[in-house]
């Protein structure tokens, strides 16, 4: 599908306590088409609100769209705020913590695409 409606894609909710939403909007597994790339919405919770500590298998891009906190990528630790790009390569932990008044909502690029068992935890 050449578009979607963030607000009508099925969303999951992680369990505490890195409580956030997640939803898959466009990936191998559920697109056809679909390659090489897996792209997702994370928001998390105002006041607090995180994605843990966590390492992928392949590389991810992260676009903050709202929320201002802290990232963490490795032994770095850096502000971030809307129209912050961050670029967390396989295999290296990183986090984002959403300190504002607002949910942060993260547009989280995978590339290669995630595996069949993660995409499948999700939708």
């Amino acid at each position: 599908m050449p578009y979607k409606k963030l607000w009508e894609i099925p969303s999951y909710k992680v369990d505490p306590p890195n409580e956030r939403t997640l939803r898959v909007i466009y990936s191998p597994q559920i697109d056809k088409g679909i390659k090489d790339v897996t792209v997702l919405m994370s928001i998390l919770f105002s006041h607090g609100g995180r994605s843990g500590l966590h390492t992928h298998t392949v590389d991810e891009i992260m676009y903050i769209i709202t929320g201002r906190g802290e990232g963490v990528e490795g032994d770095d630790i850096f502000e971030i705020e809307p129209g912050t790009i961050i670029y967390a390569p396989a295999g290296v932990k990183h986090e984002c913590r959403n300190f504002s008044d607002e949910t942060m909502q993260i547009l989280c690029i995978y590339v290669p695409s995630l595996s069949n068992e993660v995409v499948g935890r999700i939708c």
